[in-house]
């Protein structure tokens, strides 16, 4: 992204990004932060001269919609230009030239619009030079202040380079340039793994786990695979066992295929290779699901705490013991997290066995009962949420105890694991809620939360959101 920044650098000849790809987190952003200032200003701009011209603050509604009409245009237009996506720095004068044109050019466009329609009349030429001017200076300060943000904290290493596994065999020798390219790309390669020459499927077994296990441990964002590409077998044990991790596996080529690739391939660097297997949520998906889940849940609870607190004060009287029921539930990559319920039952478990509740379940106490049904249990896992262990809406966590048994029986069980587990899910309002007492259910809702891993969309969500409560309502399962 062009931001406002002078680079010492500027006019070198270079391939490699300019930000590293947890940088570019924050970069992809910026077209946001800076559409919401050009309507702010366009707010402020006509309360001003509200305020100056008639000693008040006028509607604000008509100042509103001009904003997010420029603010749309402009988005548009700078994308296209490439002042949010460029592979070389920009120089400062070039960027303020580029902003002031297209700045200009919107507000011209809006003007011929407005004489076509006849409308005109609806907006103050004062005001709309105001925001005119403000808005240009607002755009370029903004610009100004996010490129030397980032820079600072690039230099700063306070955006973590990614960290990138290589796994190789000790008879392919990778090539000295691979490495140095993922360096140069913002990349720090943290480990290479190689593996035994003839190795029997035990030995396989173990050295993926170290990986996985190393994967988790470390926070490693990208596998990178440097095999010989004549192990077809090789490759897709290394695939199947590494599908329980959410990062992306790459493959590169040997010196024997590298002139024959006729597949997609993705830019690695300076050299290429083919994606075996993407994460499941871009970075941007990743920001979006996340402000998605914190604005719902703020917004909520205000409005469910009073009915909370009456629900703590039954649990209370009914029984002794804790009113919250603390569990250890694995979350996103595997990764444990201790999850908040109202407590339902007169026992605490969190063991090596877990019995699921069934119905007429004698460790269910009478209001618990109710708060089962209607799965008001599960509220509190809004702290969850707001912790970022848990989302609004993805597959369901399980007691450990259920993920060890599963994970055993069904080979996908733990790739459910990719995205982070929800207070409800594509599973739950399809029917797959409550006790599993057979194999197939627990099958059957493994498949949906697949489906849901690898389909998800904001409406997506937002439909499984709206469908829950009438499934509440309507389903017969949890007891």
């Amino acid at each position: 992204m062009a931001l406002l920044h002078e680079d010492p650098r500027a006019g070198a000849t270079s391939n490699a990004p300019r930000w590293n790809l947890k940088g570019n987190v924050l970069l992809q952003s910026f077209p946001l932060l800076e559409a919401m200032s050009v309507v702010l200003l366009s707010i402020v701009s006509g309360m001003v001269y509200d305020l100056v011209s008639f000693g008040h603050f006028g509607e604000y509604g008509r100042n509103f919609g001009l904003g997010v009409v420029v603010a749309a245009l402009f988005s548009t237009s700078a994308y296209a230009r490439g002042l949010y996506l460029s592979s070389e720095p920009r120089s400062l004068a070039s960027q303020i030239k580029e902003v002031v044109l297209i700045w200009t050019g919107v507000f011209l466009c809006l003007s011929v619009v407005a004489l076509a329609l006849k409308v005109g009349d609806m907006f103050s030429r004062q005001a709309v030079m105001l925001f005119f001017v403000t808005g240009v200076g607002g755009i370029i300060f903004v610009r100004l202040g996010a490129g030397r943000l980032f820079a600072s904290l690039t230099r700063s290493d306070m955006l973590a380079k990614p960290q990138v596994v290589i796994v190789t065999q000790s008879d392919v020798r990778v090539p000295s340039g691979v490495v140095q390219a993922i360096e140069a790309s913002g990349c720090d390669v943290c480990q290479t793994i190689t593996l035994p020459a003839a190795s029997s499927e035990g030995s396989l077994l173990e050295c993926m786990d170290k990986l996985i296990e190393h994967v988790r441990r470390r926070s490693v964002d990208e596998i990178v695979l440097a095999v010989s590409w004549a192990d077809i077998s090789l490759i897709e044990k290394i695939t199947a066992h590494l599908c329980v991790v959410p990062v992306p596996v790459r493959l590169l080529p040997d010196h024997v295929v590298s002139a024959l690739l006729k597949r997609p391939v993705v830019n690695l660097g300076g050299t290429r290779a083919i994606e075996l297997q993407r994460a499941p949520l871009t970075a941007p998906q990743l920001l979006t699901k996340r402000l998605f889940d914190l604005v719902l849940t703020t917004a909520a609870l205000p409005f469910l705490l009073p009915p909370l607190a009456v629900v703590a004060g039954l649990i209370a009287l009914e029984s002794r013991g804790p009113v919250l029921f603390c569990q250890r539930r694995a979350g996103f990559n595997g990764r444990t997290f201790k999850i908040y319920k109202f407590r339902t039952m007169t026992i605490l478990e969190d063991g090596p066995v877990v019995p699921q509740a069934c119905r007429g379940d004698p460790r269910v106490t009478r209001v618990g009962r109710i708060l089962r049904r209607f799965s008001i249990d599960e509220i509190p896992q809004l702290w969850n949420v707001l912790k970022g262990d848990m989302s609004l809406i993805g597959p369901r966590p399980h007691a450990l105890a259920h993920d060890s048994e599963y994970s055993q029986i069904i080979s996908l069980y733990p790739a459910r694991h990719k995205v982070k587990p929800g207070i409800t899910g594509w599973a739950q309002i399809n029917g797959c809620r409550g006790a599993t007492p057979h194999v197939y259910m627990m099958i059957k809702r493994v498949e949906h939360d697949m489906w849901y891993v690898n389909n998800w969309s904001v409406w997506l969500d937002v439909t499984i959101l709206l469908l829950t409560i009438p499934r509440i309502w309507t389903g017969r399962n949890a007891f």
